[in-house]
């Protein structure tokens, strides 16, 4: 009885203890949510009640704040981020454990010590030489330096160590090319690592604030990080237009993992069909 007893009020104790954690966690998401549809003042009062300014926040977000045009600028760099970066890192990853040298190991190496070097330290270098080469307030500048990813051509590198040799081999003898090699057999075969890789660069570029800040001079390239922190520095913050960009700017990170938290899970794990 006693036993029993002990375990039922160490299960209601989890119990609580979960639910109020998920308290925790949700209520800045209600929230926010609430917010959209309250008068600025409102939300300075803490009011948690839905109210009935949603229609005019909207229009003050999408109007007044540009929100169409900053969402569309986020979502183009971090795709064209995403295409040429799972380019640039798997052929690299690739050619760096599949490829034996002398001086591979050496090099990568390297390119591993670089990521012991924090982002504010090359900051002034890239300014300079975007500079140099006219390529300030234009989205090439954010695109190009995250394009290449020490960790990202780490993280591949670790799951084509599990694709078989022999494979390729074959291959070869079939008189395929190293590159029809790549595309045609290796690639299908890594999906999961490839759908990690993406989600990882994508929310990495999606949530970019301090280069996109440095090298953005118009309203017409920003993106929404910046765009929230130029209203937060306004002389009378809009909170309610406020959350409804914060809403939206969290709902293609919240689809896309919920769409691909498997391969996502499957690519960390290391997965090679």
């Amino acid at each position: 009885m006693s036993v029993a007893r002990s375990w039922s009020v160490g299960r209601v104790v989890s119990l609580a203890v979960l639910a109020i954690a998920v308290v925790v966690s949700l209520f800045p998401f209600y929230w926010m949510i609430v917010g959209t549809t309250l008068h600025p003042n409102d939300v300075l009062r803490g009011i948690l009640s839905p109210g009935a300014e949603f229609a005019e926040n909207w229009a003050k977000a999408t109007k007044y704040y540009k929100l169409g045009l900053f969402f569309f600028n986020s979502i183009k760099i971090a795709l064209i981020t995403v295409v040429f970066g799972l380019i640039v890192n798997s052929l690299a990853a690739f050619g760096f454990e599949k490829y034996p040298s002398k001086a591979r190991d050496k090099v990568f190496a390297v390119l591993l010590l670089t990521l012991i070097i924090p982002q504010i330290a090359l900051v002034i270098p890239m300014f300079r030489m975007f500079a140099f080469v006219n390529l300030l307030n234009s989205h090439a500048a954010v695109v190009l330096p995250s394009i290449m990813s020490v960790f990202i051509v780490f993280f591949m590198r670790q799951n084509f160590k599990m694709f078989p040799t022999e494979i390729m081999e074959a291959a070869r003898v079939d008189g395929s090319s190293e590159l029809s090699i790549f595309i045609s057999i290796v690639s299908p075969s890594m999906k999961a690592t490839f759908a990690s890789a993406a989600i990882y660069m994508y929310l990495a570029q999606w949530g970019s604030y301090l280069w996109p800040l440095m090298t953005i001079l118009t309203d017409a390239k920003k993106t929404l990080p910046i765009a929230m922190s130029s209203m937060m520095n306004a002389y009378t913050i809009e909170y309610g237009a406020l959350m409804i960009i914060v809403c939206i700017s969290i709902l293609p990170v919240l689809i896309l993992f919920l769409t691909m938290q498997k391969q996502f899970v499957a690519g960390l794990l290391g997965s090679v069909k």
